[in-house]
């Protein structure tokens, strides 16, 4: 069984947000993410609906590298305030585990242009 490393996260609003990760098995060998589906989801803190999703991208599964992505149009929809959000990978088989979780604190930006 797999439990998530924790890790949070700010996101500003009206601006992309990014972020690189790299799936190690206990020992720090890469996980090979062939065949993986990458999903991750920002919730409420209190009620766990879904604000937002990040789009995820394996940039190179053999290394166990993906990026997960917020654009400036979905992060501008973001109010102001402190969620939940976790990553999980599915393998091929159906198996599913849950890699990451954390809060994910959105804070507002002055500039808009």
């Amino acid at each position: 069984m797999y439990y998530p490393a924790t890790y949070n996260i700010v996101v500003l609003q009206n601006s992309t947000y990014r972020m690189q990760v790299t799936a190690t098995q206990s020992g720090g060998t890469p996980i090979n993410l062939s065949g993986y589906t990458i999903d991750s989801d920002i919730c409420g803190a209190l009620d766990g609906q879904i604000v937002a999703s990040f789009v995820p991208a394996i940039t190179n599964a053999a290394s166990g590298i993906f990026q997960l992505t917020l654009s400036p149009t979905v992060s501008s929809g973001l109010e102001v305030g402190i969620y939940n959000y976790d990553v999980s990978a599915t393998q091929a088989g159906g198996d599913r585990y849950y890699w990451l979780k954390g809060t994910c604190t959105v804070s507002g930006t002055c500039s808009r242009n």
